[in-house]
This record gives structure tokens, sequence and C-alpha cells, in this order.
């Protein structure tokens, strides 16, 4: 490899890796969990897939498409299940590989994809109304000492500067012919956190210390405190099949999406395994699982990444970071982590959009039908399963 590739796909990593830090900690919020349970979450599931995995380029971490599948196991049964759920989606994970129904994903059709991602999208956006309210009481933001109109006005700017960012294909400057580039994401959070140190504001939002501490101190086994029963593994069945399905399909879809990029013949077989792995692991160390990311995998592949350095230097980086710049991280401004979140939800509502534009027209029934009922019901693998059935039935009818 040239050494200027080398030094883009490192770069490529350094940036996502600083990236990956403000949304491993939102998806921990979706689930009223710590800050540093995300981080450990993305730490395990990159490291493993960047070293296992079955395409180069490849992102994985928390991810908003598992942490979703796992609200209604945190709502009835606590914390201490989704754990165990996250490891039985793991183990469901490697015996959809070895049994081969990973290739039912790889034939997911396109407008059930398109469907999926817009509601993955809403989910996102919608889960972010939860950072408007006070962590110990659950009520919203007061007026009278302006948090609400400041968490909200300071999400805006974050918004926007994450958005700028992304037109300006981020902000970049070149020295000695190397390209620099500073994600939009990260210069928002560079912004609030300096406009929190020089001005007044600071009571008006929280910090991210504020909701739970982000220090990791290792990544050693945490077994959950759930007796292995056989009623407690159906409990948590339902929401395991549906972590291991929405993960699978977003991680497939990109694997297809990068071999088209890259020209080459990645192995989703070899990808299912790895997330597989990644997830028992993730979930035995108290994790949330995860599973590839779109946005930044599709961000890796647009900044010049061709092989595994720029994942694995992605998971080095954000494990560096993470075990020594843990103070850091609790100061980020909360809005900073909403801004973000919401551009990062429209991004995966818009991730098909070449496609849905083109053929909304034909196939609009099917995109709608799985958009509403993902958003309706929450369950992502619910929506892809009716959503396929639906079109299968519709294909039938045609051809009598």
């Amino acid at each position: 490899m040239e050494p200027t590739n080398i030094i883009t796909e490192i770069i490529s990593g350094f940036t996502i890796a600083l990236l990956l830090i403000p949304e491993s900690i939102a998806f921990s919020f979706i689930l009223g969990l710590p800050p540093s349970t995300g981080l450990i979450s993305t730490a395990i599931m990159s490291s493993v897939t960047s070293t296992i995995g079955g395409s180069p380029t490849l992102i994985s971490g928390a991810t908003a498409a598992v942490a979703t599948s796992l609200v209604g196991v945190n709502t009835l049964y606590g914390k201490e299940y989704i754990f165990l759920t996250v490891i039985i989606g793991g183990i469901l994970q490697l015996l959809f590989g070895i049994s081969g129904l990973y290739k039912h994903i790889l034939n997911i059709s396109q407008p059930v994809i398109t469907g999926f991602l817009i509601a993955l999208g809403f989910l996102i956006a919608k889960s972010q109304i939860a950072n408007l309210k006070d962590v110990k009481t659950g009520l919203w933001f007061s007026n009278t000492d302006y948090k609400l109109a400041g968490t909200l006005l300071f999400s805006l700017i974050s918004l926007f500067i994450s958005v700028y960012g992304k037109i300006m294909h981020n902000i970049s400057f070149r020295t000695n012919h190397l390209k620099i580039i500073i994600p939009g994401g990260l210069l928002s959070i560079l912004v609030l956190g300096l406009l929190l140190y020089i001005s007044p504001i600071k009571n008006i939002f929280e910090i991210v210390g504020t909701r739970g501490d982000s220090k990791i101190s290792n990544f050693a086994f945490n077994v959950p405190n759930v007796e292995l029963t056989s009623a407690n593994i159906l409990k948590v069945l339902p929401f395991a099949v549906a972590m291991a399905l929405t993960g699978l399909t977003e991680s497939i879809f990109m694997v297809k999406d990068a071999s088209k990029i890259l020209n080459s013949t990645a192995n989703p077989f070899v990808e299912t395994l790895a997330q597989g792995v990644g997830n028992i692991i993730t979930g035995l160390c108290g994790g949330i699982g995860g599973c590839v990311l779109v946005g930044q995998s599709k961000y890796n592949l647009e900044n010049g990444s061709k092989t595994i350095l720029s994942s694995r230097a992605t998971s080095l980086f954000f494990i560096a970071l993470t075990l020594f710049f843990s103070k850091a991280i609790n100061n980020i401004p909360m809005p900073a982590i909403i801004g973000i979140m919401t551009m990062i939800a429209y991004n995966t509502a818009t991730a098909n959009y070449a496609y849905m534009l083109k053929n909304f027209r034909s196939e609009w029934l099917i995109i709608l039908l799985t958009a509403s009922l993902g958003i309706y019901s929450e369950s992502l693998a619910l929506a892809i399963i009716v959503g396929s059935i639906v079109q299968q039935a519709i294909k039938y009818i045609k051809s009598i």
C-alpha cells in the first residue's frame, strides 16, 4: 500500500473514532444506561469485526437498529435482561450463519430495506426527546431557568454545524498536500464545548457526565445477573430474534453496498459470524451489542479507504480515547449529542434515497407499509418480516 493511502486510512479511522464517541453515548441513553455501556459496546464490536469481519472498511459499534430492538426488554424486565438478550442475539446470529439463513437477509428487497431505513431514522430522532427531560425525575426541563429553551437552541446550533460539515464534505484543510478532515459532528462538539467554558451559559443545558460516567476502567467479563433458566430465555427470545435480524439486515446491506463501491467480493457469511461473536462478547462484558454502522461505513468509503487498516485504526483510536480521555467525554454538552443524532437520523432515513426517488411510484406500498409498521410498532424486525411477506404476496397475485 502506498504511504499516502496508509495515512489517508489512519486519518479516516481517527476521525471516525472521534465521531463514534457521542453516538455510542447517545445509543446508551436510548436504553436509559450510562455512557460507558455504549462505549464498551462500540469498542468490542469494532475490535472483533475489524479483525475477523467479512468486508474491509466497514465500521461496527453500538447502533440504533440494535438499541431500539432492546427497548422493550428494558421496559418489561429491567436492565440486566438487556445483556442476556444481547448474548442470545449473538448466538442466533451464529446460527443464522451456520445454517445459511443469512442468505434470506441477502435477498431482502430494496423497497423493504428502504422502509426499514426510514423507520430506523424516525426511531433515532424520536429517542432524542428523552434528552429534553431531567434524568432523575423524568420531567420536562423547566423553562424558568431557560433549560428547555437553551437545550433546544443549542441542539439546533449543533445540528446546523453538523449538517454544514457534511455539505462541505466535512470541514477540511490541506497541509503538505495532505487533506485533514474534521467531521461536522466533531466540530459541533468543539464549538459547543468552547461556548460552555467561555460564557455563562453552562447552567442552561446538561453535559454527558450528568447522565452517567463514561469512564471505562477495563473490559472484563461482567456476566448478566440473571438466572439462566428456560423461562428467562423465553422471556427475551422475541427481542433477541428482533435484535439479531435487524442487526444483520443493516450489516449485510452495507456489505453489499461496500462491495459495489470497492468493486470487490465481500463475504456476508463471515461478516454474519463476526457479528455473532462480537455480540456474544459484548453481552458478556455488560454491553448493548451492535452491528455495522451505515453512516460511518459510508463516510469511511468517501474518505478513500479501501482496506481493513481504516477499520482497525478506528477501533484502536476509539479504545485509546475512551480509556484515557473519559473526563473530556463527560464534559461534552448534551445539545451537541442531540444535534449529531438528529443529523444521523436524517442520514439513516435517506440512506436509500436514490432508490426511493427512482422507484417510489412503483414500490410505494411496500416502502410505506414497512416504514409505517416499523414506526408504529417500534419493531423493525416485524416491519421487515411483514413487508417481505406482503411483497411476495403481491408478486404471487400478479403472476396468477
